[in-house]
């Protein structure tokens, strides 16, 4: 099936070993696991290939890429529909950040599951499909995401250490709040600012990004990034501070826009 999703993440502190996780559109979920110590391999083998060579393969020589076929070191069925998100959490002080995953879906659940024993730890049934899905870079737990009936939803998916052996975690820790819907069109994503706990950015078909600050209903702010009838589909926080956004839509064109620190 499709991939719909995809996230990285180190096994452990200052480790080559990377995690990924990735869902598609049948609704299933594999885990992968890669070495870069494999990759910084291949580039050494590349930068030893003759001058001469290359100069003779001008025409058709390409940068080689890591494209060898690769067995998920585990799979299984996530949701009944396809996925639209999936996160190993973003939370740099967590210490548990492979042990479990959190995913969307078209099928109206968000779902907390345990990666080793492939056993669900919580589910929350919406009202809306799932279109995007983020979690907090400071708290555990805190996801962000976005759907067709123009919301940004905020969901606190932490669940008690007492519930094991695939139990759905108790509801007391559950919280659904709504921002107030701003956009006009079909929210296509949601990103977590890595440097403000309490602010977040979303794109829209309707051509705008909005940022926003969780403690307040209304966005901060609202910038028209597309032309009228092109559409808006991802974003990404860079920079060296994090105080960068970078844009994505139906244009063919990246753009770029400062954050204030204001």
């Amino acid at each position: 099936a499709s991939v719909g999703c995809v996230d990285m993440v180190c096994k452990n502190n200052n480790s080559t070993t990377l995690l990924m996780a990735s869902g598609d559109w049948d609704g299933g979920l594999c885990i992968w696991e890669n070495s870069t110590e494999e990759q910084h391999d291949d580039d050494a083998e590349e930068e030893e290939e003759p001058t001469k060579k290359r100069k003779k393969n001008k025409k058709t020589y390409s940068p080689k890429s890591s494209s060898s076929t690769q067995n998920p070191k585990v799979s299984w069925r996530a949701h009944a529909s396809q996925m639209s998100g999936v996160s190993w959490g973003n939370d740099v002080q967590s210490q548990q950040s492979c042990s479990s995953v959190i995913t969307g879906s078209w099928d109206n659940s968000i779902k907390v599951w345990d990666v080793e024993r492939q056993d669900c730890l919580l589910t929350l049934n919406g009202s809306r499909v799932v279109s995007c899905l983020d979690t907090s870079y400071h708290s555990s737990g805190v996801v962000a995401t976005g759907h067709p009936d123009c919301a940004v939803r905020l969901w606190d998916v932490r669940t008690s250490t007492k519930n094991t052996g695939g139990s759905e975690g108790a509801a007391s820790v559950v919280n659904d709040s709504t921002l107030k819907p701003s956009h006009k069109g079909w929210i296509s994503d949601v990103q977590w600012s890595p440097t403000d706990p309490y602010v977040l950015a979303s794109t829209s078909y309707d051509g705008t990004l909005k940022v926003w600050d969780i403690r307040s209903s209304l966005p901060l702010y609202t910038v028209r990034t597309f032309p009228k009838e092109e559409k808006g589909l991802c974003l990404a926080y860079g920079g060296e501070n994090g105080n960068v956004l970078y844009t994505g839509g139906s244009d063919c064109i990246v753009k770029q826009y400062m954050c204030s620190s204001s």
